[in-house]
């Protein structure tokens, strides 16, 4: 592998803002905050973004995502409050009373305004660049999500500091790394000594961040309860390279539970006992100070049948059960890509709000209820897209839907209906949905990604009506779409083309300020997928679809024949968690603990990938990183999955040759078991080599 690349020598402070109202620190001029902050709200207010019974994030957190002083946003709140447009609540926060008394709305932009210009809809504003403030670049002024300056000193949280990671050391805000210090950038800026891998102890090349995400090489601090410069754990003698201990007793597959994930043995616990003639093991991290899960790969203990060949996943075209196949393999490390902390779900608040639910609701809220989504449910999201991504939309144009994956089988036939035949999509982009485009009859034609989004030219090339994007978070290089990208995508959708919008991973982000969603800058052209699996968690099976409104009433009917309807009471308490704020504080602390686990990935495959890049770290819930070499990556995945780690190879989401690399999630799993995992990561590519 190839050693560090020289790049730039400056590095810009990362930009920074809320997702409230999607205003940015950038944006606050040098004097007369409170003003403009007043003003901003008033327009909200005006424009229904805060509709009337809204409520204001708590001034500590909007101060903290702003970059300025508490008092700054009580100032603006007070004016407001004088004017008569809000209330304080007390416990309830600050309420919207009443809209404001504008002047009249000035004249319709001229024919002919482009998507770039400054008279663009009249509604968000022309920024200091003269387009609109919807377009700005997605980095925020000087910065780049792709081949960019690298971020600020310190790669504070977004929801500013104080979030710490449950069962965490209070590690300040920062890359606190559990291998211990040692990460350089592609811009090449020194840090502290790289940590070495101890299998390969000649090897100090450090890890290559692709795209501008910071780690801070100020900050580094001890060792928490992860590999260090330890190495693997050695088996005892007679032991079985990759032997797991014995399987319990009820036929659960070892170091899994009986509802799938993998949970490590807490150090002070030895595992199941063996069974007669099964090699002994030993326990993970007894008495050597090494992090649970130090143990080697998952195998079927004596007497229960093997599961997959891990190989036969990794072999040929992936086909339409290869995701059911992965998940089903048993492995102590799940590195897949999508999936959120589900030990973070706020189980006691869904439990409040069920019970209100419960005790409020008539007996005919528990007949059938409407196909389009319970009008709570419906509210509810409407009001959320305005205040969290910039989306305006009447309540009844939201279609509730089981999850982004029933939105693309609902509009199948409503695309094919308006002679869509071919809907082109990212190169590389989602294998799951590719695969369901294909099950309704679509052909997926590839349109490449580089660094600034999905190429306009190509997309033109391929002649197809209709696009799926992932435009604030593309799956899987984590490319956020730059301004001027968006732009040529709005231009080339107002000549005739449909954009689908997924708007995947949107609100997870770290070292980048919200980018409003496509839909809120041209809403008739644009067909808006939002999920709450992200958010939640998968099981729900909830999300959101806010179509063009030629093709609402297809959709509904599509639905109501699919099914009459998610199911009603969980979207009432869905509906209640987002109308009380407590999804919105929710949010706030998985972001800060999946930033905390993101940097730990990155500090162990700084150490045990040496030489790797990693893009789109500044956002999401996955890495994807890249590897110089000659192994496939579907070989690499498939070692993986023997040394016991779950994850996706890059080829899997491609149409079209390209480097290899692997799909790396990282939310799911504490500090100490993704150090664990990458450690297996490396050990894994060593063997192939």
């Amino acid at each position: 592998m190839s050693g560090v690349d020289e790049g730039r020598d400056t590095v810009e402070p990362p930009a920074r803002g809320s997702d409230f109202l999607q205003l940015a620190a950038g944006d606050v001029p040098a004097g007369g905050k409170a003003e403009w902050l007043a003003g901003r709200l008033r327009a909200a207010i005006a424009d229904g973004r805060l509709p009337v019974g809204g409520r204001l994030p708590p001034t500590r957190v909007l101060a903290a995502d702003l970059r300025v002083s508490r008092g700054v946003v009580t100032e603006a709140y007070r004016r407001l409050a004088e004017d008569g447009q809000t209330a304080g609540r007390r416990r309830a926060g600050t309420i919207v009373l009443a809209a404001p008394f504008l002047p009249p709305p000035s004249p319709a932009p001229a024919p002919g305004s482009g998507p770039g210009g400054a008279k663009e809809r009249g509604v968000r504003g022309a920024g200091r660049d003269g387009s609109p403030l919807g377009l700005r670049d997605g980095d925020g002024p000087g910065v780049r999500e792709t081949g960019g300056h690298g971020g600020p000193p310190g790669l504070r949280n977004g929801d500013g500091p104080g979030v710490r990671e449950t069962g965490g050391h209070g590690d300040p805000p920062g890359l606190r790394n559990g291998d211990g210090p040692g990460i350089r950038q592609a811009c090449g800026h020194g840090g502290p000594p790289e940590v070495r891998d101890a299998g390969e102890p000649g090897d100090r090349t450090p890890v290559r961040l692709s795209g501008g995400a910071s780690t801070d090489p100020g900050r580094t601090g001890p060792v928490h309860g992860v590999l260090g410069d330890q190495g693997p754990a050695r088996p005892s003698p007679g032991t079985p390279a990759h032997r797991s201990p014995a399987k319990p007793t009820d036929g659960t597959p070892a170091h899994q539970s009986p509802d799938g994930p993998f949970h490590h043995t807490p150090a002070h616990q030895s595992p199941a006992k063996s069974s007669p003639g099964t090699p002994a093991h030993r326990s993970p991290g007894r008495a050597t100070g090494r992090s649970p899960a130090h143990h080697s790969t998952a195998r079927p203990a004596h007497g229960v049948p093997a599961g997959p060949d891990p190989a036969s996943i990794f072999r040929g075209v992936p086909g339409v059960d290869v995701f059911d196949a992965l998940r089903a393999a048993p492995a102590d490390v799940d590195f897949t890509p999508g999936r959120p902390d589900l030990t973070a779900f706020p189980r006691a608040a869904w439990l409040r709000a069920e019970r209100a639910v419960l005790s409020g609701s008539a007996a005919d809220q528990l007949g059938y209820g409407d196909p389009r989504g319970a009008p709570p449910l419906r509210r509810a999201v409407a009001d959320w897209l305005a205040r969290m991504r910039g989306v305006r939309v009447d309540p009844e144009s939201v279609l509730i839907v089981a999850g982004t994956a029933q939105a693309l089988t609902l509009l199948h036939p409503v695309l094919r209906a308006d002679g869509v035949d071919a809907v082109a999509v990212e190169d590389p982009g989602s294998l799951g949905a590719r695969q369901h485009l294909a099950n309704g009859g679509l052909a997926t034609p590839p349109v490449p990604v580089d660094e600034d989004g999905v190429r306009v030219d190509a997309l033109r090339a391929t002649g197809a009506r209709a696009v799926l994007l992932t435009p604030a978070h593309q799956f899987p290089t984590g490319v956020v779409t730059s301004g001027e990208r968006r732009r040529e995508l709005l231009e080339w959708a107002r000549e005739g083309g449909l954009i689908l919008e997924d708007d995947y991973d949107a609100e997870h982000r770290y070292d980048r300020p919200p980018v409003p969603a496509l839909r809120a800058l041209l809403a008739d052209r644009v067909c808006y997928l939002g999920s709450a699996s992200k958010l939640l968690a998968p099981a729900l099976r909830t999300g959101w679809l806010v179509a063009p409104a030629g093709y609402h009433s297809a959709l509904v009917d599509a639905k109501r024949f699919n099914d009459l309807g998610n199911a009603v009471l969980p979207q009432l308490v869905l509906a209640r968690l987002m109308a009380s704020g407590e999804l919105e504080r929710h949010l706030r602390l998985v972001r800060g603990r999946h930033r905390g686990r993101r940097d730990a990935m990155i500090a162990a495959l700084a150490a045990r990938l040496p030489g790797a890049v990693v893009h789109g770290a500044a956002a999401g819930l996955h890495l994807t990183v890249t590897y110089a070499g000659d192994v496939p990556d579907t070989e690499f995945a498939a070692a993986a999955l023997a040394h016991g780690v779950k994850c996706h190879p890059l080829s899997w989401h491609r149409q079209s040759p390209g480097p290899p690399g692997l799909v790396l999630g990282y939310a799911a799993g504490s500090r100490g078991v993704i150090a664990d995992g990458v450690a297996r990561l490396g050990r894994a590519l060593r063997s192939l080599r």
